[in-house]
C-alpha cells in the first residue's frame, strides 16, 4: 500500500517523534523511505541567514536515514536548502520525484506571524498531495 514514504523532517524532535511511526510503517508495508530535510535559509538584500550549515544538515538528514536502516528500512536522505514561504512546494516536488505512496510531515509547531505570512504547511499538503498525508501531532511544548 505504501510502498514509498517520504518523512520531512525540520529538527532534532521531528526526528524523535516520527521516528516509531515511520519505523513501523515501513516495516509493515516494507516500503522504501525518503528523508527530506529541508536545511532553511532566509534571503534577504544584504546576506542570506541559514539556521544550520550545510554539514550540520546532511549528518542530520545522514543520521536518521542511518537509524532507519539498523533498524532493517531502506532509507535515504535528501537535504536541501530553502526558503521558508516555498517549504510546501518543495515537499511537494520532492515527493512527485520519490513517487511517493505517503507524506509524513512532523509536528507542525509554527504558529503566528511567519504561518499568516507562509501558510500552513500541513493545510497545503492536505489540500496538493496526490498521496495520503500524516502530518504528526504536536508533543508537549
Amino acid at each position: 500500500m505504501f510502498s514509498k514514504i517520504l518523512v520531512a523532517v525540520g529538527g532534532s524532535e521531528d526526528a524523535t517523534e516520527n521516528g516509531p511511526v515511520v519505523t513501523g510503517l515501513a516495516k509493515a508495508f516494507d516500503s522504501k523511505v525518503l528523508i527530506v530535510h529541508m536545511r532553511e535559509r532566509v534571503v534577504t538584500a544584504a546576506a542570506t541567514i541559514e539556521k544550520e550549515t550545510i554539514p550540520e544538515a546532511f549528518r542530520f538528514g545522514e543520521h536518521i536515514a542511518t537509524k532507519l536502516a539498523e533498524a532493517g528500512i531502506d532509507a535515504t536522505a535528501d537535504v536541501r536548502g530553502h526558503r521558508p514561504n516555498q517549504l510546501a512546494k518543495f515537499i511537494l516536488d520532492e515527493a512527485k520525484k520519490f513517487g511517493t505512496d505517503l507524506i509524513v510531515i512532523g509536528p507542525h509547531h509554527v504558529h503566528g506571524m511567519q504561518e499568516r505570512m507562509f501558510g500552513d504547511i500541513g493545510r497545503t499538503l492536505a489540500h496538493q498531495a496526490k498521496c495520503p498525508v500524516l502530518l504528526m501531532p504536536s508533543g508537549p511544548e
